[in-house]
């Protein structure tokens, strides 16, 4: 009976083939900026740039675009010609706006994985150089230097529960605070650094810090690394960080930047 039913199955993707057909992703087309698509491809020698000549051109873009930000692109070797797009689109104007921010009343900063889940993971791209295409194999949000930006970005702020089960000070560093996950990435280790303390901070929201880190696209349990320790300290950056310890008598406000260390 089993090799019965084993040739009726073999006979049956025969006669009817199951064919997969791979999404085709729309196309979209941006026109070349100088002052905001900054590539190797189109600009020689950007690698060769030292860190001074790096920060004078990122304030001249700044004067330029009036944007926290620029994209960065490579192009993948070939030069296309022969397209016909329907619409070429400016870049900024596209990415600029509150879709693609960090999440928060004020963020102004590009959050890149909302970008890629948006953006560069759901269409095919497309740069117009005259009559030429170029298609990137490469392509990235970057954020300027806070030292060269004219008036600097307000940032939302996290408050978090001092969570005496899952943060823990460092023994030997009291303004060193660990996690309950922290040092679960391998040879990285995440941490939060005390800056300061203050009192009265206003806030809408106190969130677990557990349930954030658990629920966050930076945790995966069913990984032998369970914690992204570089992105969730890239993600945590964009704001301003408060560990709240209610204590019997006042309310502390441990302001913390996040960071890693690597063993």
């Amino acid at each position: 009976m089993k090799k019965y039913i084993n040739y009726v199955l073999i006979t049956f993707f025969i006669v009817f083939p199951i064919v997969l057909v791979a999404q085709e992703k729309d196309s979209l087309f941006f026109a070349i900026d100088k002052y905001y698509t900054i590539s190797p491809t189109i600009t020689p020698n950007l690698h060769l740039q030292t860190y001074p000549e790096l920060v004078e051109a990122e304030k001249k873009q700044i004067l330029q675009t009036k944007t926290n930000g620029y994209v960065y692109f490579i192009g993948d070797g070939i030069l296309i010609k022969g397209l016909k797009p329907k619409k070429i689109l400016s870049l900024k104007d596209y990415i600029e706006n509150r879709k693609f921010y960090h999440d928060g009343k004020y963020n102004q900063i590009i959050d890149k994985w909302k970008l890629k889940d948006s953006l560069t993971d759901k269409y095919e791209l497309f740069f117009v150089n005259g009559k030429e295409f170029i298609q990137p194999r490469y392509l990235e949000y970057i954020s300027y230097n806070r030292e060269v930006l004219i008036t600097k970005p307000i940032e939302d702020t996290l408050c978090f529960k001092l969570d005496p089960d899952y943060i823990a000070q460092y023994k030997h560093n009291k303004d060193i605070y660990y996690l309950e996950d922290s040092g679960k990435s391998g040879d990285v280790t995440f941490h939060f650094v005390k800056m300061k303390s203050a009192k009265n901070i206003k806030y809408d929201t106190l969130l677990d810090i557990k349930n954030f880190i658990h629920s966050s696209r930076f945790y995966n349990d069913s990984n032998k690394y369970k914690l992204k320790d570089f992105d969730l300290t890239n993600y945590l950056s964009n704001y301003v960080i408060y560990l709240v310890d209610k204590k019997e008598e006042e309310i502390e406000f441990i302001e913390v930047g996040p960071g890693f260390e690597i063993e």
